[in-house]
């Protein structure tokens, strides 16, 4: 076995043993579980939050009709008494001021025999809702003031055809392209924690054995271009092993989920079975996705990784690392917060260009590619571009390394890496 290899492999295994891989694992598998049932964890909450209103209305009919429109998303208390006006009740007032109800509604009838609504909230949510219940009263009102020719003309205008073709070729309608983006937000974050997680454990790695005086015997024996090769090679290859089973975790639960689901919808409605092939309401993420995560994770890791192994063998101690970080990890922020905003429209001009930049690409490219249908020859580009990045960042920390692994007690500032750079190999 090569040298580099066996570097690597020593560097693999003490840190997959390590307490930190352990617990950072479970975590993380810990946090796929509970974002598998965040829906329905969503559903139950939202049950928690729904606006009690209680109706006055003028008669018993309208009354109703009020109530049943907006019983969908409110939970509407209907009050045994008709209005005569806009003005609230004092019992009524003082039940919403206490707590009994977060807003009271009182329909009427207005000089002309309109019908008029007067809106009271107590909460600051309920007040938030007067636009959405003005929209929900709407058909309501048309149907109580309007009457034959004018009432089927008016709910005509209302229920105007609105007829959508969707031509996007990933998405069949609105609800998929939101969990889609929802899904690629969250491999987004992953790839985000784990290209800065990984580059960093490359730089404390060489800062903890150049302060325990390991590098110095390391280096009688291996040149430091091998050490530097294999320490990047062994923390990769155990970042992809966390990956691995963050994936195996999703799957697993994705299949739970749907199985869980099909069941519930067989039990609804035992006479009428699933049709085969019918969609199930949950998440799928493509093999393409999930194979350009694998490749950009892979040009963002060996991008920064090489670069703060190079920054760590000029530093002497740990704080030293952690300044630079801040200064080396700039571009991913910023690549990271214009990828939030490409979810939305990843093919702006800006979108585009930006993720042709090496340092940037490896985030941006991987949204583009996953929420719209990317050129071949832009995806080439970035791949072909971040591996050129790849290889000079690699000469630089690999001439970086040379001469900064018996640095000790200097500093670390940008002169002392000009001159490391400068110096002689």
């Amino acid at each position: 076995m090569s040298t580099v290899g066996i570097i690597a492999i020593r560097e693999y295994l003490s840190r997959l043993r390590s307490r930190g891989f352990i617990v950072g694992t479970i975590l993380g598998i810990a946090g796929i579980v509970s974002l598998s049932f965040l829906a329905a964890i969503g559903s139950m909450l939202a049950g928690l939050f729904v606006t009690s209103i209680a109706l006055v209305g003028p008669d018993r009919q309208t009354t109703e009709a009020i109530a049943q429109q907006l019983r969908d998303g409110h939970k509407v208390v209907v009050q045994s008494y008709a209005s005569t006006g806009a003005q609230i009740a004092p019992s009524l007032k003082a039940d919403v001021l206490k707590g009994t109800y977060d807003a009271a509604l009182i329909a009427y009838r207005d000089p002309k025999a309109g019908l008029s609504f007067a809106y009271y909230p107590a909460k600051s949510s309920s007040l938030q809702d007067q636009q959405a219940l003005r929209q929900a009263l709407l058909k309501t009102v048309v149907a109580a003031d309007f009457k034959g020719t004018s009432l089927s003309s008016a709910q005509r205008v209302l229920d105007f055809p609105f007829a959508t073709t969707d031509l996007n070729p990933r998405y069949r309608n609105a609800s998929e392209a939101v969990m889609a983006q929802a899904l690629v937000y969250f491999l987004l974050l992953l790839l985000y924690v784990a290209v800065i997680m990984y580059g960093v454990y490359v730089g404390q790695g060489v800062i903890e054995e150049k302060s325990n005086r390991v590098m110095e015997l390391m280096i009688g024996a291996v040149r430091p271009a091998q050490l530097l090769a294999g320490k990047i090679v062994g923390i990769g290859a155990l970042a992809l092993t966390q990956m691995l089973i963050f994936a195996a975790a999703a799957a697993s639960m994705l299949v739970l989920v749907g199985l869980h689901y099909a069941t519930s919808v067989e039990s609804l409605n035992a006479t009428a079975p699933i049709p085969r092939g019918a969609p199930l309401a949950v998440a799928t993420v493509p093999a393409s996705t999930l194979a350009y995560l694998l490749v950009f994770f892979l040009l963002g890791f060996f991008s920064y990784a090489t670069l703060m192994a190079g920054v760590g063998a000029l530093s002497s101690k740990a704080e030293d690392v952690q300044q630079s970080n801040g200064l080396l990890v700039g571009p991913i922020v910023l690549a990271y917060l214009l990828s939030i905003f490409a979810l939305q429209d990843p093919d702006k001009p800006l979108f585009v260009w930006a993720s042709l930049v090496p340092l940037v690409s490896p985030m941006l490219m991987f949204t583009r590619v996953a929420t719209s249908t990317v050129p071949a020859w832009q995806i080439a580009t970035a791949i072909l571009l971040s591996l050129v990045c790849i290889w000079g960042f690699t000469r630089i920390a690999a001439k970086l390394y040379r001469v900064g692994v018996l640095m000790y007690g200097k500093p670390l500032s940008p002169k002392e890496i000009w001159r490391a750079l400068r110096a002689p190999a």
